[in-house]
C-alpha cells in the first residue's frame, strides 16, 4: 500500500496537470466586440480614469456604424477614423507622455458567457494595445478572458446580428 505522502504527491501531479491542459488548451468563445475604450489616468492611483475616447455598439446592433460616444476633444483628431480607433506606436507614446496610465479596453459579448436567461453575456476588461487594435465594435471575433483581461484569439469579419 502506497504511503500517504506518495498518494498526496500523486493526486497533486495529476490536478496540476489537469489544470494546466485545461488552460492550456482555452482557445476562447466566439463572440462580438460592443466596445472600444481608451481610459486615462493622471496624477496618483487614487484618481479615477477618464475616459478618452469610447466607441459602442450601434443602436439598433448591426447599424452600419459604431456610435462614437464620447471622446476628449484634443484627441479625437488624432485618429484618421474616430468611430474606428487604432493607436499607433506615435499616439500610444503622446498618451502616456500626458497621462501616467493608460488603458485599452474591449467589450466582448458572447451566448457563451450568458446568465440568467439573457441571450449574450458581455465582458469589458483591459487589453494589449496590440489586441485593441485588431478589433473594431462589430467584429465577429474569438475571445478568452483570465478574469483580469481579454485576449483576442482571431477576428473573422462583422458578426450578424439577426433582426428582431
Amino acid at each position: 500500500m502506497p504511503s500517504r505522502r506518495t498518494l498526496l504527491r500523486t493526486i497533486s501531479g495529476v490536478a496540476s496537470c489537469g489544470i494546466a491542459g485545461c488552460t492550456s488548451l482555452d482557445r476562447g468563445v466566439d463572440g462580438y466586440v460592443q466596445l472600444k475604450s481608451i481610459e486615462a489616468r493622471g496624477g496618483n492611483d487614487q484618481r479615477p480614469f477618464e475616459t478618452v475616447l469610447r466607441v459602442m455598439l450601434s443602436s439598433p446592433p448591426g447599424a452600419s456604424k459604431p456610435k462614437l460616444t464620447h471622446h476628449q476633444d484634443q484627441w479625437t483628431d488624432r485618429f484618421d477614423t474616430p468611430h474606428r480607433p487604432e493607436v499607433s506606436d506615435a499616439l500610444h507614446e503622446e498618451l502616456t507622455r500626458a497621462f501616467d496610465t493608460v488603458k485599452y479596453v474591449i467589450g466582448i459579448c458572447s451566448p457563451a458567457w450568458a446568465d440568467g436567461g439573457e441571450s449574450v453575456g458581455c465582458i469589458n476588461d483591459s487589453t494589449t494595445r496590440e489586441d485593441f487594435n485588431l478589433v473594431q465594435v462589430h467584429d465577429r471575433v474569438r475571445a478568452s478572458t483570465d478574469g483580469a483581461s481579454l485576449s483576442i484569439r482571431s477576428v473573422d469579419g462583422s458578426w450578424t446580428f439577426e433582426s428582431g
